[in-house]
């Protein structure tokens, strides 16, 4: 009985993420200027802070993780927000063995320069960027009326 029930399971759990792969999958397109704009925010990140004497950041695959679930969060909430923070710290706290952690959000920048300018304009973003941090986690994602929420997250090893 618990292997059918374990496989009436396994069944169950693979004919949802089928249909959701299908039913709920991004357009490719999307998903190729999301990963874009990830790829240049990290970038004008790692320019900014070698024109100021700070090491690059090296991506951190958790971080970058929890920066496209706190995106789906927003997005969902329709607002940007910090909104627990301390989940995803502690995430990075317990499994990175992070010393530090930070935090930048922003939505409806309609490109890399666009976000990175604005977060740069901001005492408390750019004292995140400028900070004493050795990776980071990038996320940008457009929602249905095609505005990017985008998330960065900071720790330091």
């Amino acid at each position: 009985m618990k292997k059918f029930l374990s496989r009436t399971g396994l069944v169950l759990v693979f004919f949802t993420i089928l249909t959701c792969n299908i039913g709920c999958s991004k357009d490719n397109s999307d998903t190729d200027i999301e990963e874009e704009i990830t790829t240049t925010i990290l970038q004008l990140v790692n320019e900014h802070r070698l024109g100021i004497g700070k090491q690059v950041l090296e991506v951190s695959t958790l971080a970058e993780d929890l920066a496209k679930e706190h995106n789906i969060f927003m997005i969902s909430q329709g607002d940007i927000s910090h909104d627990n923070f301390d989940y995803r710290a502690d995430r990075l706290f317990d499994e990175e063995n992070a010393k530090g952690v930070g935090e930048n959000v922003a939505a409806k920048q309609k490109s890399a320069q666009d976000v990175m300018t604005d977060w740069l304009e901001s005492k408390g973003h750019r004292e995140n960027i400028e900070g004493d941090f050795t990776h980071i986690g990038i996320s940008a994602i457009k929602n249905e009326n095609g505005h990017y929420y985008y998330t960065q997250l900071f720790l330091k090893k």
